[in-house]
């Protein structure tokens, strides 16, 4: 990392600082720039070839005192926690069995591509709260009626994760992933039917819970979704004590205490 002037290395103790120089802007205004400047040089240098273009899209710094935000290409070369927020999207056959609309992602996407999805997610932006999200992106990835989300939809708390990227995820390999992701759910009726708004998903698919179920063992779905299915198929009795040897483990995984500052308090 060209670190520039605005930082301090302390590299006996593996810490970085952002350093406050008199007569500059105010602290919030001086971080973000200080930040911009820094990936900006990064992107002169080709340090990280995986970064990618610059896009006018930034995501919350979770933990720090102040509103301070950062590229979302750039988060896990810094190892800050991901905000995301999923919602599953099930119905009910006449028989009471719950299926899943389940989108397939285009196999031209630059992160994880051909693999399986939530119906509805996308990261929580720089002032945005997890449930404008979801009605954000419930309406870009899936057509659905705003006040349908609004009225309908169910918070459902969050997961915890921590994933090390690699090849599939499309950036820097090997790069520390912690994220915390705000679950929602959304029963819809039986004539509903999805289909693809845009090109990044290739087709959704209604699948069973033991369709779901074997996908998520074959690896097909996307690490953080297949952590929110998971989480669903526990709060609603598919994954129990009786049925899986690695219950305890897995609940307990799914909401893992991160170590890293989750709220300027905690």
């Amino acid at each position: 990392m060209p670190w520039t002037p605005s930082f301090r290395l302390i590299p006996e103790s593996k810490q970085v600082h952002l350093l406050k120089y008199p007569g500059r802007k105010d602290w919030q205004t001086a971080c973000n720039e200080a930040i911009d400047e820094l990936l900006d040089l990064t992107r002169a240098k080709k340090v990280f070839p995986r970064l990618g273009k610059k896009r006018d899209e930034k995501f919350p710094i979770v933990g720090a005192k102040f509103d301070i935000g950062i590229e979302r290409s750039a988060m896990s070369l810094f190892g800050i926690i991901g905000q995301g927020a999923h919602m599953t999207v099930y119905t009910r056959t006449s028989l009471g069995e719950m299926k899943f609309w389940i989108p397939r992602r285009n196999a031209n996407k630059s992160t994880y591509p051909n693999m399986l999805d939530q119906a509805v997610a996308g990261g929580v932006a720089q002032g945005e709260t997890p449930f404008e999200c979801i009605v954000r992106e419930a309406g870009e990835e899936a057509a659905l009626d705003e006040e349908v989300v609004r009225r309908d939809v169910v918070a459902a708390g969050t997961v915890t994760w921590f994933n090390v990227s690699d090849e599939k995820a499309g950036g820097e390999v090997g790069l520390m992933n912690p994220g915390v992701l705000y679950v929602y759910d959304l029963e819809v009726g039986r004539e509903v039917v999805f289909k693809p708004v845009d090109d990044d998903i290739q087709a959704f698919h209604l699948m069973s819970v033991d369709e779901v179920r074997d996908a998520m063992r074959n690896g097909e779905f996307k690490p953080s979704c297949a952590a929110v299915m998971m989480d669903f198929f526990v709060r609603h009795g598919f994954i129990t004590a009786e049925n899986e040897v690695d219950y305890v483990e897995i609940v307990s995984r799914l909401h893992r205490k991160l170590p890293f500052r989750i709220s300027p308090g905690f």
